[in-house]
């Protein structure tokens, strides 16, 4: 089946605007689906179709979803909360009304093999799990830390004053992959094409560091020199909780990071293997860091 509708959850968000790029450079048809329309005709190209739908309405995610081929979406919420299993429930019913080719479902959070038991991570297991067994045709994308998260406020902030990278909160020898979102998208336009349905991939960039490497490239965009100097996990969990303004996703999130940092190395990803199967040429971290960084900090400071 040739798939060339997608709807994309999300569509001016940080996750779901480069599947929408990807998908046009594809020569998709896309339909963004979005909370805030004004925000959204003011984001999008005009060639893009946009929808009102909340995730957690069904009546609108199914309007949404009718006359699509396949459809990208990823949680608004955290994966332990009941709105999860709500958002998860309300797409799939609606890929079965409309008889969707596939389903991509990001779990913007690594849950691979490797990791270790905890909340976040069982919680993503058991989400998955709930896409995978479901009878549509789905695949779910497993990602590994995203290097947007060094456009975080507070990150920059500490650079810029301090030449001090103190996330993320792992140890300056543990070396792992990290995930472009721009590289996420074409994965996901990949997805649309290849025999993938009823697995779970995991996803990352090419190239993987240690927090000291990342900081060598971080400091030729910032012209200072730049320290490797990451938070404790307490840390962590307090400025996750004044980030999102919840105790809870703080707390929840730092367990997380305990997990990966319960790993001798990682998460690690085949990028070679991951092109090679999925056909798509992904961008090394350096490449990012060099091209995207820039751009993005001029956007979100």
């Amino acid at each position: 089946m040739k798939l060339t509708r997608l709807l994309v959850f999300g569509a001016t968000g940080t996750q779901g605007h480069p599947v929408l790029e990807a998908a046009l450079e594809a020569g998709l048809s896309v339909r963004a689906a979005t909370r805030d329309l004004d925000e959204a005709e003011e984001k999008l190209p005009g060639r893009v179709e946009m929808v009102r739908a909340d995730l957690l309405d069904a009546e609108e995610v199914q309007r949404a979803a009718e006359g699509m081929d396949a459809i990208f979406f990823h949680l608004p919420v955290m994966p332990d909360e009941p709105d999860a299993d709500l958002v998860v429930d309300n797409v799939l019913a609606a890929a079965r009304r409309a008889n969707v080719g596939r389903v991509v479902f990001t779990t913007g959070g690594y849950c691979g093999d490797d990791m270790p038991p905890g909340v976040f991570v069982d919680s993503l297991r058991r989400l998955s799990e709930r896409v995978l067994s479901s009878g549509v045709p789905a695949v779910v994308l497993r990602p590994t830390l995203y290097l947007a998260n060094l456009v975080w406020p507070h990150i920059t902030r500490e650079i810029r004053e301090y030449g001090r990278l103190t996330y993320p909160p792992l140890d300056a020898a543990q070396r792992l992959n990290w995930t472009s979102t721009e590289d996420q998208g074409r994965i996901v336009v990949a997805c649309l094409r290849a025999d993938v349905a009823g697995e779970a991939i995991d996803v990352a960039s090419p190239e993987a560091l240690t927090g000291p490497d990342l900081c060598r490239l971080l400091a030729e965009v910032y012209g200072r020199e730049v320290h490797f100097s990451p938070q404790t996990i307490d840390g962590f969990a307090d400025s996750m909780s004044h980030l999102a303004g919840s105790g809870h996703v703080g707390h929840l999130l730092a367990g997380l990071y305990e997990g990966y940092a319960s790993l001798e190395e990682g998460p690690l990803v085949d990028t070679d293997a991951l092109q090679h199967r999925l056909g798509v040429e992904l961008t090394p971290v350096s490449r990012w860091v060099r091209d995207r960084l820039g751009y993005l900090l001029s956007l979100y400071g």
